[in-house]
């Protein structure tokens, strides 16, 4: 990407300004010198006027004249201007705007089951997830999906915009049923319930920074092979590591002994279980994660380069207006 600076600014196409410049000097010496090319005149051109010096010395001449000459240098004052922010505009100009990031000390993992029993909720959960990314402003979220095997979506990360999209694009890859958003999750099996709780355990960085961490851990809990760790090992794993698991389960296909198992396995890490029957559970589970301790971070201001012109398109429009303006007045 072409950007440079010049003169103090920042421009992302500067070279286009450069021709700007040269072919206006080109205009501008051809004019020159066209003006300074000796021409014949008419005899009436050349006549002499009577009493002129008397009528040139006069107070109302003088006026008139300098009024004139101001006039004119005004107009041309105003064009250059007017030259000067079309060639910014056709540089398309940049600017870097301080932006403060309000950072806050904890992380939340959006854990999704993508078994073959799940495929009917997960277009759903997921936009559930979309909603508890967008009520934790400041928080870093991140996404991992997991069948036999885990793989992150995306990791943790506080850019709420590219958090908002990744998830969008995780709806509509599940609501299309591309095969590509699921690869490589049947690896070693499939529904392994415990290896998918330990696998989002084990997404968390920064252990040696004390975060509120959490897990919304999205599953029927319909175990359908030999996990490497059960269930009740995968939260203990996530007790020790000061990590809450939020268990989200879907109310109409989850056995009683398969939901009270999962209950007992949020509840031991001082989580929560919780069904989609439930019209506000994405409310309450942004409550219960708002309510664990967190502190703001201090961090240095993200700078955004913005190449919108309105700065410079705002003086060649103003120019423009002013010269109409100024040309107005002199020919009246």
């Amino acid at each position: 990407m072409n950007r440079a600076a010049v003169a103090g600014a920042a421009f992302r196409s500067p070279w286009i300004g450069l021709l700007v410049l040269v072919a206006t000097m080109l205009i501008a010496g051809a004019v020159w010198m066209r003006w300074q090319r000796p021409r014949s005149r008419p005899w009436r051109e050349t006549a002499p006027i009577a009493h002129a010096g008397h009528a040139m010395s006069s107070a109302l001449f003088t006026k008139v004249l300098r009024r004139y000459l101001i006039l004119v240098g005004s107009e041309l004052a105003v064009l250059a201007v007017v030259g000067l922010a079309a060639a910014a505009l056709t540089m398309r100009p940049l600017s870097d705007q301080p932006r403060e990031r309000d950072t806050l000390s904890r992380d939340v993992m959006l854990c999704l089951d993508v078994s073959g029993s799940m495929k009917e909720l997960d277009e759903n959960l997921l936009r559930r997830f979309t909603d508890i990314a967008a009520g934790l402003p400041g928080d870093r979220i991140g996404l991992t999906i997991w069948n036999g095997a885990a793989i992150t979506v995306f990791p943790l990360t506080d850019d709420a915009r590219y958090v908002t999209g990744m998830l969008e694009f995780a709806v509509d890859q599940l609501n299309r049923g591309a095969r590509s958003f699921v690869i490589g999750t049947e690896e070693g099996g499939s529904s392994l319930i415990g290896d998918g709780l330990a696998s989002c355990t084990m997404r968390f960085d920064r252990l040696d920074e004390e975060r509120a961490r959490s897990i919304v851990f999205a599953t029927d809990n319909a175990l359908a092979g030999e996990p490497l760790i059960s269930l009740r090992g995968a939260a203990g794993m996530a007790s020790e590591r000061g990590i809450r698991v939020y268990a989200v389960a879907p109310a109409y296909y989850i056995t009683p002994d398969d939901a009270a198992e999962l209950e007992a396995a949020a509840d031991s890490t001082d989580g929560a279980y919780l069904t989609t029957d439930d019209d506000h559970v994405v409310d309450h589970v942004i409550e219960r994660i708002v309510a664990t301790e967190a502190t703001h971070l201090d961090q240095p201001p993200e700078v955004v380069r913005d190449d919108r012109p309105t700065r410079w398109a705002a003086i060649a429009f103003g120019g423009v207006a002013l010269l109409g303006a100024v040309t107005w007045k002199l020919h009246r």
